[in-house]
């Protein structure tokens, strides 16, 4: 791909043209450069003025490059031998395909021409330049460089050197900047563990202790799948290390406890949040991965249907009112709140959040940790954070009544709110409130709209394939399509990119109900989830399974994955 133009302005300056960072932002960034040094770039997405897909995509955009995203893709370990390990690494590069005499490469800089022209010359090839963040490329390029041992050999290795097991799992060793993995082969062997289910996109890492093993599963895309099996004579020493490294008491085996860890997986810093819960066999350990480069930036890349992206867009644009997102566990409210608060967060406004936890941290927003044993709780966080000036308050969960109530007032005395409640769909969110002990006649006056959604995996492109005969399967499933509609239906054959699964990543369904003047009589009747349901679907509400069947036609998910979400017979 042949580059036409270098910009003369400097990035920082490009930037601020294109309106992705301000003014002041540039002006603290160069500050921050001159006193530690560094690219401008990478100082601006640490100190969260700009995303990193916002910016790879600007300057793929000024380049004319494509992006691509290196996670999804396998490549060749013959295309990787091309270029030497130490070019890669100084032009921030990463062979990624070679077809007849081209070379495709992913740049963190696809404007660096000495680069483009070292390459040629190094393997007598035309090169075509693609877009990847500069962090993936480096922790690919890390994980190419280390040729650490498998799991599998790390354990073969523990057991043969029979490890003094007080010698990996003590809080002393554990503190000791000395140790490294070479003189704890446990703490190894867990570090690889974490590794491995981060690279391969898992949300929760589970230790099980049964009779005879410790068995590890990874939760993929929503469903748990198994990944290796550990000697039992092992698993006091690998549940002592994940509990050692979230800060929990490894003396104390009898009672639950909950901790927090932060790890580097390859250039990446990694969050985990850490829970244990004593069974027959022994602690039950499960990980939590907060990978903060798998969060959502904007409201746009939720997958809204154009419809509800206009209502959702005008709910948090009134400048006072409750927005609440519903769902069970594990269906993505977090995902979504974060995109909406990177939005509405601004200099103008201020944001503070009551979180547990704090999942991501947002600049410019001032987000408070939930601490219970030590009273600070929803409530009486709500009510600290009420004196503080707020514009906007994000309420992580309503879970009692008194955070109900205060919420409500918060948002008739000019707050906007955002917060969270389990229920089955969007219409149950408001008898549950009123049983929470919201009064009927406060919640018409401050109840704006309620999202519900739920996860579905995503088909992977890579494999992707039309259904033959789609309407036989709409007919034994016993779905009606409407006047003038095709069924239409795809699935995924299995590849090496999906693990053979033909699945790739998680997306959510939505349904948002939008309150108007025909909720309040019925609100303060208290009628039911039916009758709200009726006056949601009055107002143009699709529900889920019809926001569902929309992305299956389109491709983006299989019909089986939509009535395993929404439980439709």
């Amino acid at each position: 791909m042949a580059i036409t133009r270098t910009p003369t302005l400097g990035l920082g300056e490009r930037l601020v043209a294109a309106g992705l960072i301000a003014d002041t932002h540039l002006e603290l960034a160069r500050r921050e450069q001159k006193r530690q040094g560094g690219s401008l770039g990478k100082i601006l997405l640490d100190l969260g003025f700009v995303g990193v897909d916002k910016l790879t995509n600007f300057v793929a955009g000024e380049a004319q490059a494509r992006m691509v995203d290196l996670n999804r893709i396998v490549i060749d370990k013959g295309v990787l031998a091309l270029v030497p390990l130490e070019l890669c690494r100084k032009f921030r590069l990463l062979p990624v395909e070679r077809l007849n005499g081209t070379l495709t490469v992913a740049m963190a800089d696809p404007l660096n021409v000495l680069a483009i022209d070292t390459l040629g010359q190094v393997t007598g090839l035309h090169i075509d330049v693609v877009t990847a963040t500069e962090q993936d490329i480096l922790n690919l390029l890390d994980g190419m460089q280390r040729s650490g041992d498998s799991i599998k050999e790390s354990i073969d290795k523990i057991i043969q050197e029979e490890v003094d097991e007080a010698k990996v799992v003590t809080r002393t060793e554990a503190a000791d900047p000395g140790v490294t993995q070479d003189d704890a082969p446990v703490i190894r062997l867990v570090s690889q563990i974490i590794a491995r289910a981060v690279n391969i996109g898992a949300s929760d890492i589970h230790f099980e202790p049964e009779e005879r093993l410790l068995r590890i599963r990874t939760r993929i895309d929503g469903l748990l799948h198994p990944d290796v099996l550990i000697p039992k004579s092992l698993q006091s020493a690998v549940i002592s290390r994940v509990k050692v490294m979230a800060d929990m008491d490894v003396a104390e085996n009898r009672t639950p406890q909950d901790g927090r860890a932060s790890v580097l997986v390859g250039r990446k810093e990694i969050n985990l949040r850490v829970s244990s819960l004593p069974t027959t066999h022994g602690e039950n350990v499960v990980v939590r991965i907060l990978n903060p480069s798998s969060s959502v930036s904007s409201i746009s890349t939720l997958g809204l249907s154009p419809a509800d992206e206009q209502n959702l867009r005008a709910a948090v644009d009134r400048p006072h009112g409750v927005v609440i997102v519903t769902g069970p566990t594990g269906s993505g409210k977090s995902t979504t709140l974060y995109a909406i608060l990177r939005e509405v967060a601004s200099a103008e406004w201020s944001v503070f959040t009551l979180e547990d936890p704090v999942e991501y941290s947002m600049a410019g927003v001032r987000q408070t940790q939930i601490r219970e044993d030590i009273g600070l709780t929803f409530s009486s966080g709500l009510r600290t954070l009420l004196r503080q000036d707020p514009d906007i308050i994000l309420v992580g969960e309503t879970r009692d009544t008194e955070t109900a109530q205060l919420m409500v007032r918060a948002a008739l005395t000019g707050h906007l709110v955002f917060t969270t409640l389990h229920t089955n769909d969007a219409p149950g969110a408001i008898p549950r409130l009123l049983d929470m002990g919201v009064e009927p006649y406060l919640l018409p006056e401050s109840l704006i709209g309620v999202l519900a959604q739920r996860l579905v995996r995503r088909i992977c492109p890579q494999c992707k394939e039309p259904v033959e005969h789609p309407e036989m399967m709409f007919a034994n499933m016993k779905i009606e399509l409407g006047r003038g509609e095709v069924a239409r239906a795809f699935h995924g054959k299995g590849c090496a990119v999906c693990n053979n699964s033909g699945y790739k990543g998680r997306q959510a369904v939505f349904e948002l109900m939008m309150l108007d003047g025909r909720f309040n009589v019925p609100i303060v009747k208290r009628c039911g989830s039916p009758e709200f349901m009726r006056l949601a679907r009055e107002g143009g509400m699709s529900t889920m399974f019809e926001d569902g069947l929309r992305r299956a036609m389109q491709g983006t998910t299989t019909l089986e994955e939509l009535l395993r979400a929404t439980r439709m017979e």
